[in-house]
């Protein structure tokens, strides 16, 4: 086999949840260039279906499915669709998420502590363990990509706060990562995830507002700019393929440098 051939994800299936715009557009776009049929999910409806659209336009069976990620039952109503209309499932990207609300931590109330670890954390959970389970019973294998952040490793300096919540639920992908990767390397299940640095993405909007902050991300970056959001794809068709194979519980670092100083 050809190191390209390595990439090829024809006949495979993949979920990318939080697939509406962004890093979850283009990872999807990615998978789909790739070869392979993509399911998206979302609570971004117009969004989601103008990607679908864009999967389709390249060929692949695409669909799209609203679904809160909190949701237990939505979760589980979206992947019986994704069986039931694409026959399998072989890769899923755990991408949905919220940003940080920007409270410093003596004043983040606990409604919203309690939402930031279940969307950016516990969905991941509640995803992977039932997408496991169909890979477990298929008896084929399967990838599972999970999306955590530098902020996985280092609590943000964008004072006069530090983004904590979202750190420590960032850092629990990590760790959740490697524990998918030890429970389910038995069933030729791999779980690998993508720390991304500071990207030109809509969840980052919000602190490009303010110059200092921008001045400040950018002189701790040795690469002096923001990540963009295409350069996300060639890193998950790594992870989601054959490429990787011997690759496992890893948090992949993808951030100009940041995390080197």
């Amino acid at each position: 086999m050809s190191a390209l051939d390595l990439f090829n994800l024809t006949d495979q299936v993949a979920i990318v949840t939080g697939g509406a715009r962004g890093l979850g557009r283009q990872m999807a776009l990615a998978l789909a260039e790739a070869g392979a049929a993509v399911a998206i999910c979302d609570l971004l409806e117009e969004d989601g279906q103008r990607v679908a659209a864009e999967l389709a336009a390249l060929g692949r069976r695409s669909f799209f499915g609203r679904v809160d990620v909190t949701r237990v039952d939505e979760i589980e109503t979206f992947i019986g669709q994704v069986v039931e209309r694409l026959g399998k499932i072989d890769i899923l990207v755990n991408n949905a998420g919220i940003s940080s609300d920007g409270l410093a931590l003596d004043e983040e109330s606990d409604e919203a502590w309690r939402r930031m670890i279940d969307t950016n954390l516990s969905s991941m959970f509640y995803f992977g363990k039932r997408v496991a389970h169909h890979m477990i019973d298929r008896n084929e294998g399967g990838v599972i990509i999970n999306i955590a952040s530098i902020n996985s490793l280092v609590i943000s300096n964008i004072a006069p706060r530090h983004n904590v919540s979202y750190c420590v639920a960032k850092a629990g992908v990590a760790q959740l990562t490697r524990g998918m990767a030890a429970d389910w390397a038995p069933y030729g299940i791999r779980a690998n995830a993508i720390a991304p640095g500071t990207m030109l993405t809509a969840q980052t909007a919000a602190s490009r507002k303010f110059p200092e902050i921008m001045e400040r991300i950018i002189a701790n970056t040795p690469m002096k700019r923001y990540g963009e959001e295409e350069e996300i794809k060639g890193l998950v068709m790594y992870l989601a393929s054959p490429a990787s194979s011997f690759m496992t519980g890893s948090l992949v670092v993808m951030d100009g440098g940041t995390t080197i100083w």
